[in-house]
């Protein structure tokens, strides 16, 4: 037994150094090894936060029970989202996908959509406030949550936003689905001088759907 141990130990430190010479490009998955080039998976990135929120496992990539492997579509396919389930598919459904701005101009004259103010379901809404915003902006939406008490001990900003400030309820919607979009203020401020965002929110266009974010403008604005 422990000669079989000493067996395994040994070759993973074999592998371990043969991995060590290897060239890998965290950017774009290039490998050079021994010789041979080819790509290694790259995990996406949102940005270098001082507040580590969202490492949960269950806001990755991943299979669901009884989820089936499925094969990628083409890499030049347009996304779209059926509004009235899978067998009141429109043509209009096929081909809408949400527009992607990096400038605040470009959201300002944005509106909550009909289809998200027909389906508006308030309890949900609050739910997803509740899930996804209280730990840093709080229950009473002041930016007195518990990650922000932190962020204050160890003398870390910015410090969430006060979302019942005049600064957030007098915006437009179009303004605060950007801020939710692109990881607040701070985040949309650094993408439109083409620039990492190092805000300690993330941006939730990774995290929410498109629709659960104009519900959370609807919430927050209480129209």
């Amino acid at each position: 037994m422990a000669r079989s141990s000493g067996i395994r130990w040994a070759l993973l430190l074999v592998v371990a150094g043969l991995f060590s010479s290897a060239c890998y490009n965290a950017t774009s998955g290039d490998t050079e090894f021994l010789g041979a080039n080819f790509k290694l998976p790259v995990l996406p990135r949102t940005g270098s936060h001082k507040v580590m929120v969202f490492s949960e496992m269950h806001y990755q990539r991943s299979y669901r029970v009884q989820d089936l492997p499925r094969i990628l579509p083409p890499s030049d396919a347009v996304a779209f989202v059926s509004m009235g389930g899978p067998d009141l598919v429109t043509e209009a459904d096929m081909i809408r996908q949400e527009l992607r701005y990096n400038f605040l101009d470009e959201y300002r004259d944005l509106q909550v959509p009909d289809r998200v103010l027909q389906t508006y379901d308030a309890g949900r809404s609050a739910e997803l406030f509740r899930v996804n915003c209280t730990m840093c902006h709080g229950r009473t939406m002041r930016g007195d949550g518990p990650v922000a008490a932190r962020m204050k001990e160890r003398g870390l900003g910015p410090l969430p936003a006060d979302l019942t400030s005049p600064s957030t309820q007098n915006a437009t919607e179009g303004e605060v689905f950007a801020f939710i979009t692109q990881g607040g203020r701070q985040g949309i401020a650094l993408r439109q001088t083409g620039r990492e965002s190092r805000s300690p929110m993330p941006p939730y266009q990774w995290l929410l759907s498109e629709d659960d974010r104009w519900a959370l403008v609807n919430y927050l604005q209480g129209r």
